[in-house]
């Protein structure tokens, strides 16, 4: 990679700036998150059930598909029954409260993280090491969860269960589409197809350190990584040249990768 390719700190942040403004202008939205459902649900279910909601969201489904899944496995009790240990897989097999074989397989990943539920409560009611929480959840999942493990933590912090703010160096779910944004536009300067967990770990403290450095401690974009890939905008992991010549993002590492001599 060459200099020309690599923005500067003032680049970085006037993109961040950039992004931000836009995210807030369309009408900021959040994401769906199941433990928002119930305030007063015990704080063993509430990380139980995010958990199991984001082993779900790993599919490759958009998220209206998942999330009808996600309400029907509720309805029907489901995710209470795994929890409390009264699920019978015979009568799921016989009549399943959802069809999609995608999401019904799912169905294993939450027994196992049930099994592991004591190593789950030890993060709570906050976790005594920031640094290792989304490896327990990466590994409570039995590797079901990667960027999602990240996800999970956003969604404590954003429903104030968690409140320490050394985890918001962990709050951002480190998918494909979010990695190919950030490194064409220049955030980041690991590669974009950089995907082991360690890789997303590495991710998630070089694009906390940009956004804290541009937006200080405002917390709707601390621990969320919405404002960087839902506004409409920018699609910078189908860019050409006819996006490149009409994308109003200030820096583009990109662009000048591909048009600059």
């Amino acid at each position: 990679m060459n200099d020309i390719t690599i923005l500067n700190s003032r680049e970085r942040r006037e993109n961040v700036l950039f992004l931000a403004e836009a995210w807030k202008s369309k009408g900021s939205t959040r994401s769906y998150s199941p433990i928002e459902d119930d305030a007063g649900q015990g704080e063993s279910f509430a990380l139980f059930k995010d958990l199991c909601f984001h082993i779900l969201a790993t599919q490759p489904a958009p998220p209206a598909v998942f999330e009808a899944d996600w309400r029907r496995f509720m309805d029907a009790g489901t995710i209470y029954a795994i929890y409390d240990d009264s699920f019978e897989i015979k009568r799921y097999a016989m009549d399943p409260p959802v069809l999609r074989q995608d999401s019904k397989g799912k169905v294993i990943d939450f027994i196992r993280v049930a099994t592991a539920i004591p190593t789950l409560e030890r993060l709570l009611p906050q976790p005594t090491d920031p640094d290792v929480t989304a490896d327990v959840l990466y590994a409570i999942s039995g590797g079901a969860l990667k960027s999602h493990a990240f996800a999970v933590v956003s969604d404590m912090l954003r429903a104030g269960r968690w409140s320490d703010p050394d985890l918001y160096r962990f709050s951002f779910t480190a998918d494909g589409r979010l990695r190919k944004r950030t490194v064409r536009m220049g955030l980041t300067d690991l590669p974009e197809k950089a995907d082991t967990f360690a890789d997303m770990k590495a991710f998630n403290r070089a694009i906390h350190a940009i956004v804290k450095m541009s937006l200080g401690d405002d917390l709707q974009y601390l621990h969320t990584d919405l404002f960087m890939k839902t506004i409409p905008i920018i699609r910078c992991e189908i860019c050409d040249a006819a996006r490149m010549a009409s994308c109003p993002l200030p820096h583009c590492r990109w662009r000048r990768e591909h048009t600059e001599p």
